[in-house]
């Protein structure tokens, strides 16, 4: 009796994993692992270089606003009492500060613009006296690149510098249409700059030109 119970016992069963089911499990893991990796370096990879290249494009954009109305308004004119007619002077200055000095105390000038407003009460003692107005962008160091500011000028009044640009990698150069320091003002004027975010090592930098037409005739 004893020998029938034991056989109807059931037998224990041997639970787990062998060493060969073990061993492909893990390399299984292995593969699917570097694979995922690859995934996520590669995504990481993209999103920095899509950020930086959006942080680059972002100042063209904000500088463009600036720029367009800056160039159409320069022309510096003056009024000969004894010719009653109208002349000009120079209105785009290279490398060199504006009228009155306009931006040279903030940083190193690129280009410097100017024009005048002419008095508007009828009743003024000269009417034909002018306020001389300008602009100036001057690049100002930050580590290994540049910020471009923008310095506005009201007669002998300079305002605060903005930053219209971060982190060039140089000095920007300016073209124009005609010469662009000649008496007679250019019609069209650009600026052509480098931007390479500093946090992304890899970045080959941004490169572009922005440019506006003069509005006086």
């Amino acid at each position: 009796m004893q020998l029938t119970e034991e056989r109807q016992r059931p037998a224990e069963r041997d639970d787990g994993f062998t060493l060969i089911e073990m061993v492909i499990t893990v390399a299984i893991l292995g593969i699917v692992s570097v694979a995922l990796c690859g995934v996520m370096f590669s995504y990481l990879t993209s999103t920095t270089e899509t950020s930086a290249r959006l942080n680059e494009s972002t100042d063209e954009q904000f500088i463009s606003t600036y720029w367009q109305n800056d160039v159409s308004s320069l022309g510096r004119r003056y009024f000969s009492s004894s010719t009653n007619t109208f002349g000009v002077d120079q209105s785009v200055f290279v490398g060199a500060a504006g009228p009155g000095g306009c931006g040279g105390s903030v940083g190193s000038v690129v280009v410097a613009f100017g024009w005048n407003d002419f008095e508007t009460d009828p009743t003024a003692p000269d009417p034909w006296s002018t306020t001389a107005q300008g602009v100036a962008y001057v690049t100002v160091p930050n580590g290994s690149r540049f910020n471009l500011q923008r310095v506005r000028c009201r007669g002998a009044v300079v305002g605060a510098p903005l930053t219209v640009a971060h982190n060039l990698t140089g000095t920007p150069s300016i073209s124009c249409d005609t010469t662009c320091t000649a008496a007679t003002p250019p019609n069209r004027v650009s600026m052509t700059f480098t931007v390479k975010d500093a946090k992304a090592a890899g970045s080959p930098g941004y490169t572009t030109t922005v440019s506006a037409d003069r509005r006086q005739g």
